[in-house]
């Protein structure tokens, strides 16, 4: 406890309140003082955040916000991935993304199957 207080400049308060956190998000008991190391530290890194950073007043847009690609533009993007030998993760295409790029002639099935995807 000292060393949450000492060094991660924590008030016995703020102890309490992490260690509170804790137990509501894992019901089972730690096994020891050791195991609250790193909630602590979390809660320490956040209220240096909140204090470092000033609250900001007028409203961040969100992701949904911004119109979906379409279905075209989709085949399209991952169609260059494949064509052009750009990475390529294996799950990246889904069998839907696959068909649409055959029906719309972007790729061929050998360099679909090529390149790993099925």
């Amino acid at each position: 406890m000292r060393r949450w207080r000492d060094d991660l400049g924590q008030s016995e308060d703020r102890i309490i309140e992490a260690a509170t956190d804790t137990r509501r998000d894992h019901p089972a008991p730690p096994d020891g003082p050791k195991a609250l190391d790193r909630a602590m530290e979390r809660a320490a890194r956040r209220d240096a955040q909140t204090v470092a950073k000033p609250p900001t007043a007028k409203r961040q847009p969100s992701r949904s916000d911004a119109p979906r690609p379409s279905e075209d533009e989709m085949a399209a993007f991952y169609a260059d991935m494949v064509n052009f030998n750009r990475y390529l993760p294996a799950n990246t295409i889904s069998n839907t993304l696959r068909d649409a790029m055959l029906t719309r002639g972007l790729v061929t099935p050998e360099r679909l199957r090529a390149r790993g995807v099925r």
